[in-house]
């Protein structure tokens, strides 16, 4: 899998949200997953492709940063407990 991080601040996640579901639509890119994360300085969106270009153009487009080196789960430093689930996990 091929990961992207991207920040958002909190007031802007339905906008940009919305801005990422139709860029995607547009490229008819389908992530594999699609995830939101309550940061302290904002919500941390996080999806997961199969195909690297697309991960690399969606972090290109979106001010992103691909973590391919990290496992699922893994994200910049932190490490999530399995026993708490996931804000906004969309399939």
């Amino acid at each position: 899998m091929y990961g992207v991080d991207v920040r958002v601040q909190q007031g802007e996640l339905s906008r940009k949200m919305s801005e990422m579901r139709i860029w995607l639509d547009e490229r008819r890119f389908e992530p594999s997953t699609f995830s939101c994360h309550d940061e302290s300085c904002g919500v941390l969106v996080s999806v997961e492709f199969r195909i690297a270009q697309e991960a690399e153009a969606f972090a290109e487009r979106f001010d992103g940063r691909t973590n391919n080196r990290f496992p699922t789960g893994v994200y910049e430093g932190s490490v999530r407990d399995p026993g708490v689930s996931s804000y906004g996990v969309v399939g």
